[in-house]
């Protein structure tokens, strides 16, 4: 299969399911991805109900790091995960911007 080829996936129905063959649109698709975003993930979204307050830091840390883990996104806040090169990797750094912001809002 040539690299411009899109690859065919069975679905449950038994038809047949194009997935662009590009490194964006792949990232989206992919779960364990990084920069995949759910279609519930938006920048209002709620991941800890009690609010940080001066008496609650370590409830808190633990309960938006588990959050923002279970989404596999806490490397946009511990730094884990780099910015990629805005002239090397235009779309990578395009997909790198929209999480960190969304994750930051």
């Amino acid at each position: 299969m040539a690299n411009d080829e899109v690859p065919a996936i069975p679905s449950v129905t038994g038809k047949e399911i194009s997935v662009p063959n590009t490194s964006t649109d792949s990232s989206q698709a992919n779960i364990s991805n990084p920069y995949f975003t759910h279609h519930s993930d938006h920048p209002g979204l709620v991941l800890v109900s009690k609010l940080l307050n001066g008496d609650n830091y370590s409830t808190w840390k633990m309960a938006i790091s588990l959050s923002l883990n279970s989404k596999n996104k806490l490397g946009f806040v511990d730094d884990s995960i780099k910015v990629p090169s805005k002239e090397t990797d235009p779309q990578g750094y395009v997909a790198w911007s929209r999480c960190n912001d969304m994750v930051h809002s």
